[in-house]
């Protein structure tokens, strides 16, 4: 089943059956399951440690300085190593770096990446950090020892029923289990060293276990906006929410963010603020020199293609064809990970990874993607987009945000690229301002707020 079609498919689960009524440990579950459902129906996915996850977590529990969890610290934030992009000699991270470096006494807990753990120390501007490695540990030994015990739902038949009727095959009680290990995992962490008072999540909808324990100790939870966010994700389109299991504000990049959850969506979060995006305030600063000089020698057009986690193969391909056809535009390919299998069988088409993708939107001539948020990143640098409308998933997601007049073209097929590109050509656009400006003191502005009420 395709996403989308996943997507509508909880949505009428959601307008024909009473779905809030089922509860775990007196808590609406349903929020949360409909995440792990929807992977289970669009791509056959389970959430299981596989052994590389493993060996990568147990690499990763020293490679920062566990003892800074027993240090004081008012700030925790959960970010992932994957989204650090590099800026000079340091990888920094994209949205949480303006506020790990301008709030005092904050506590940067990272997730290891799959493909290399973390990044060195020498590497990095955070000095109190430790990996979060140490509470994935925890939470799956925890739910190993949960598993002899029996998991009560409250409504179980209701849950059933909606699996049965819909002919879905879903191992709900896992899941149900690892939520309840996150939730122990951090009230044991909690309970053995100094509580934070306020806590900043990308992501959050990973780690709802941990928010439930937030909760229960009176610690606020604040969102920060990390990629894409509108009512085909399925993270921010259900039709209620646990408020256990939410964010108490929601950081969001910019005014059609803020309109959906003030006006659609305003169950998600108690408060929405508009903050931006940090990478954004440094590439302003950074990066002012053009770095595919030596290739506009040779070509007419620099395209940079951003590619996505769940469509490399597809993006990819459809580059080697345009790019076959097309001799004087030159294709960069930048993974969503640089381990993506990945490979041209044209001279004009290459892939690249390590580098800073925000930089590269910045000097393009025009981007590419399918569905990931750099079309709106692009769009800050005024660079134009092509939308590989694959599934409807660009159009879905962006045809209400950016058109033709905005400098965004959608196609499907290799046959509309040249007609797309001449489109975009010296084309005078209206761009819209879809990112808050000083995003850095807007983010300590609203966490010294809360730190005054806490």
């Amino acid at each position: 089943m395709k996403y989308l079609e996943g997507v509508e498919l909880i949505r009428q689960i959601e307008d024909e059956y009473d779905v809030m009524s089922i509860k775990y440990k007196d808590i609406s579950a349903w929020s949360y399951l409909r995440l792990y459902l929807l992977d289970r129906i669009t791509a056959n996915r389970e959430n299981k440690a596989s052994r590389s996850i493993i060996a990568m977590v147990l690499k990763s529990l020293f490679f920062y300085n566990p003892f800074h969890l027993f240090r004081h610290y008012d700030v925790w934030m959960f970010t992932g190593s994957e989204r650090r992009k590099r800026i000079g000699d340091k990888m920094i991270h994209r949205v949480s770096g303006g506020a790990s470096t301008s709030i005092q006494r904050c506590l940067m807990v990272e997730k290891p990446s799959k493909p290399f753990g973390h990044y060195c120390s020498n590497c990095i501007q955070e000095k109190n950090i430790v990996s979060e490695a140490w509470l994935l540990m925890t939470f799956r030994i925890i739910e190993l020892l949960l598993r002899p015990f029996h998991v009560k739902v409250e409504n179980e038949e209701l849950l059933k029923q909606i699996l049965r009727e819909k002919n879905l095959d879903y191992n709900y009680k896992h899941y149900l289990r690892l939520l309840n290990a996150q939730r122990v995992a951090m009230r044991l962490m909690l309970g053995i060293i100094y509580k934070p008072k306020v806590v900043l999540m990308e992501s959050p909808y990973d780690s709802m276990g941990y928010m439930w324990a937030f909760h229960q100790t009176g610690v606020k939870v604040i969102e920060l906006q990390h990629g894409v966010l509108n009512r085909n994700h399925n993270a921010y389109n259900a039709i209620a929410y646990e408020r256990q299991m939410n964010p108490d504000c929601i950081c969001v990049f910019g005014e059609e963010e803020f309109k959906y959850f003030t006006k659609e969506k305003p169950s998600y979060a108690p408060v929405v603020k508009m903050t931006g995006l940090y990478m954004l305030e440094l590439a302003d600063l950074y990066f002012n020199s053009d770095p595919f000089s030596e290739y506009r020698k040779k070509f007419n057009r620099v395209i940079v293609a951003a590619g996505q986690s769940n469509a490399e193969k597809e993006l990819s391909e459809f580059v080697d064809s345009i790019a076959r056809e097309n001799n004087d535009i030159f294709f960069i390919y930048i993974p969503r990970e640089s381990n993506a299998d990945v490979h041209f069988s044209t001279d004009n088409a290459i892939l690249k990874t390590g580098v800073n993708i925000y930089e590269y939107l910045k000097w393009a001539d025009i981007h590419m993607t399918i569905s990931s948020t750099t079309c709106l990143e692009a769009h800050y640098f005024h660079t134009p987009t092509i939308f590989v409308d694959l599934n409807r998933l660009a159009t879905e997601y962006y045809g209400d945000i950016l058109s033709n007049k905005n400098g965004a073209v959608y196609i499907t097929t290799k046959e509309e690229f040249v007609g797309a590109a001449q489109k975009l050509d010296d084309a005078d656009f209206e761009w819209k301002e879809l990112f808050a400006h000083h995003h850095t003191e807007k983010i300590k502005k609203i966490v010294e707020d809360e730190l005054a009420h806490a």
